[in-house]
C-alpha cells in the first residue's frame, strides 16, 4: 500500500492493479482501495484524475460531462511547470498508457451500458399499460391480456411462437431490432413465464418483465420491475444479466430471487443455488461500479438512497413462498411485509402513523384466504387494528 502513497495519477493509470479495480473490481480490492483513500486521503485528487481518463479513454461514448473534461484538462495544465509542449506531451502519455491497456487486453470488460439491446429496454419500459391491466406486449406492439390469476407463458426455441394459457399465438415477423417483448403483471396477478432458452421466471404481482423473443446476442440480457424468481437455463457461452433500475445480476446458470420494485427502499437479491454476482454503482467520490460476489443462502441487500450494501445468511425458502401463495416472515418490517399484502391483493392499506411500519413481524400468510383474514392472523403478532373503508382501502391503527 505504502508504494502507492507518491504516486501521480500517470502513475496509477500505469498499474494494473489500479486499472483492473476500475474496470471489474472485487470485493477484496474494493477493500484495498478504499483502505488507501483512508489512509493517504491526500491522494484522492490524483486518483480522481487517474479515473476521468480511465473512463474518458475507455468509454465507448465521450460520457464525460464538458465540465469534468474542462476541469481534467485545467489540472493537467496547472500541474505543469514546464511547456505548453510538455503538457501535450503529457497528455499524450495518458493517452498511449490507455491505448495499450485496452488494446493489449491487460483490463478486458464488456461494457454493457448503451448497447442496442439497452435501447430496446429503454424503449419497450416506456410502453404504458391501462391502470390494472396485465398483458404481455409483443415485438410488433399488438397485445395479449392475461386474464387469470396465475398466467402461464412459454416461448418456442426460434421465439416466433408463444403459449399462453395454453392457446396458441404466432408473432408477427419482424427484424431482431423488433424481438422486445414486455410482460406486465398488475397487482393481484402472478405469471411463470418459459424463455426461448428454456429459463423459467416466476413473476410477482405489480411486476414487469422485459426480454428478446430469442436471444441473438453474446450475452442473454432481460429487464425487470418488480420481484422475480428466476430458474436459468445453463449456457456457459451466453452469461445471463438481469437489469434493474440499480443493479445488474450477473449469473452462467442458478436459481435466485430479485426484489426491485420502484417504490421499494432496498432492493434485495436471495440466492437459492449457483453463483451470482451483482454489479451496482455507488455514490462515492469516484462514482464507480462495485461488484459483490453471491453463496447459495445468502441474501444481499441494497440501499437506493445510499448505496450501503448488506449481506446476511437466511432461510431461502422463506423469500421465495410467494411463488406458492404463501408469505413468510422472520422479523420483518411491517411497513414492507403489508406492501407485499397489498401487491397481492391489489389493495391499499394506509398507516397514519409511520412508526407501525417498524414493527417486526414473524409468521407465515396463506394468500388463499381474503385480506381480512390475513389482517387478523397478523394481529395476532404485533399490536395493530384495522378497519376497511367502504371503497376497499384497509387503515392500520396501534392497539
Amino acid at each position: 500500500m505504502e508504494k502507492y502513497r507518491d504516486y501521480s495519477a500517470v502513475d496509477f493509470l500505469d498499474d494494473e492493479s489500479f486499472l483492473r479495480w476500475l474496470s471489474s473490481p472485487t470485493q477484496e480490492e474494493n477493500d484495498f482501495w478504499n483502505g488507501f483513500l483512508k489512509k493517504y486521503p491526500y491522494k484522492k485528487t490524483e486518483i480522481r484524475e487517474a479515473t476521468l481518463v480511465f473512463h474518458l479513454f475507455s468509454s465507448r461514448e465521450n460520457k464525460l460531462a464538458l465540465t469534468e473534461q474542462y476541469d481534467l484538462w485545467k489540472r493537467i495544465q496547472n500541474e505543469s511547470k514546464t511547456s505548453k509542449q510538455d503538457v501535450l506531451l503529457k497528455f499524450a502519455k495518458y493517452a498511449a498508457i490507455l491505448v495499450l491497456v485496452f488494446f493489449s487486453g491487460a483490463v478486458s470488460y464488456h461494457i454493457y451500458q448503451d448497447t442496442p439491446i439497452q435501447q430496446q429496454f429503454q424503449l419497450a419500459e416506456a410502453i404504458p399499460a391501462a391502470k390494472g391491466e396485465a398483458m404481455i406486449v409483443l415485438a410488433d406492439g399488438s397485445t395479449v391480456s392475461l386474464d387469470k390469476q396465475m398466467s402461464e407463458i412459454s416461448y418456442s426455441q426460434d421465439g416466433k411462437q408463444l403459449i399462453v394459457n395454453k392457446d396458441t399465438v404466432r408473432q408477427k415477423p419482424g427484424s431482431e431490432d423488433e424481438s422486445i417483448n414486455k410482460v406486465i403483471i398488475s397487482y393481484g396477478k402472478k405469471s411463470m413465464i418459459v424463455l426461448s432458452d428454456g429459463t423459467k421466471i416466476w413473476l410477482n404481482a405489480g411486476s414487469q418483465l422485459i426480454y428478446p423473443s430469442v436471444f441473438t446476442d453474446k450475452i442473454r440480457q432481460v429487464k425487470l420491475i418488480g420481484e422475480a424468481f428466476f430458474d436459468v437455463a445453463k449456457n456457459p457461452k451466453k452469461p445471463f444479466i438481469v437489469n434493474t433500475s440499480d443493479l445488474s445480476v450477473h449469473v452462467l446458470g442458478t436459481r435466485f430471487d430479485i426484489s426491485a420494485y420502484p417504490d421499494d427502499k432496498v432492493i434485495h437479491t436471495v440466492l437459492e443455488e449457483g453463483k451470482v454476482s451483482l454489479k451496482y454503482s455507488a455514490n462515492g467520490i469516484l462514482g464507480r461500479e462495485y461488484v459483490v460476489e453471491m453463496e447459495p443462502n445468502q441474501m444481499v441487500e441494497l440501499e437506493k438512497a445510499t448505496g450501503k450494501v448488506s449481506r446476511t445468511m437466511v432461510d431461502v425458502s422463506k423469500y421465495i413462498a410467494w411463488k406458492g401463495g404463501l408469505l413468510e416472515f422472520e422479523k420483518a418490517d411491517l411497513g414492507r411485509a403489508l406492501k407485499q399484502v397489498e401487491r397481492f391483493y391489489d389493495v391499499k392499506i394506509f398507516l397514519p402513523d409511520q412508526t407501525i411500519s417498524s414493527y417486526k413481524l414473524s409468521g407465515k400468510l396463506d394468500l388463499k384466504d381474503d385480506p381480512e383474514k390475513v389482517l387478523n392472523v397478523i394481529k395476532l403478532t404485533v399490536p395493530i387494528e384495522w378497519q376497511r373503508k367502504s371503497n376497499g382501502d384497509f387503515i392500520i391503527t396501534k392497539k
